[in-house]
């Protein structure tokens, strides 16, 4: 399995992102990161799972993710987003349900997300999943590629699965976090029907 991170100018999140990987329980794995913008070698440690490409010039978000998967190692590709947390298990949990359903694409449909001070949690439907939490076969993608957008490319991977009844999705629950702040690519709707504040420490 290949993890998949796109980096730009967010120097303050990705060590966190490498941190999540190394923990991760799954053992066949790999992590790509593909950055532009400011500088980042000097976050990426020495490590043979963990390889750095640093690009020449800026891509939108579809053919980023697109052009790491082209370059993955394993038959299996996981969306690694530079500013959000995996807990160790969310690789053995997304590889786990892809073989139990011979399906071509998972994530999570529903997350919880926060800003540092306080937490949401977002709901969607089963048949979408965030694009931060996308774990899919690498074969489903070469027939099935990101269109070259910078926001909404996800969406569209989702419903041309979700189409093809080729996707399997479940709440995250603890496995992933999701962050809100001033950088983030697609802005959060929290007054959105579809996003509640979480109360307390629940």
């Amino acid at each position: 399995m290949t993890a998949i991170c796109l980096t730009r100018n967010r120097r303050q999140w990705l060590p966190r992102a490498i941190e999540c990987f190394q923990k991760q329980t799954y053992p066949h794995r790999d992590l790509l990161i593909l950055a532009d913008g400011e500088g980042v070698r000097d976050l990426v440690p020495d490590n043979p799972r963990i390889s750095l490409v640093e690009l020449a010039g800026r891509m939108e978000i579809g053919e980023k993710r697109n052009y790491g998967a082209a370059r993955a190692t394993g038959d299996v590709v996981a969306n690694w987003d530079d500013d959000d947390y995996s807990a160790p298990q969310r690789l053995a949990d997304q590889m786990n349900r892809l073989l139990a359903s011979g399906l071509s694409v998972t994530g999570y449909h529903s997350m919880r997300f926060t800003d540092g001070k306080k937490q949401w949690q977002y709901t969607g439907t089963p048949n979408y999943a965030l694009g931060t939490s996308l774990c899919y076969r690498r074969d489903w993608w070469q027939d099935h590629p990101f269109l070259g957008l910078q926001v909404g490319e996800d969406g569209t991977f989702c419903e041309v699965a979700a189409n093809a009844q080729q996707i399997a999705t479940v709440d995250a629950g603890k496995m992933m976090e999701a962050t809100i702040h001033d950088g983030n690519t697609s802005p959060r709707q929290l007054g959105a029907v579809n996003w509640w504040e979480i109360k307390g420490n629940t």
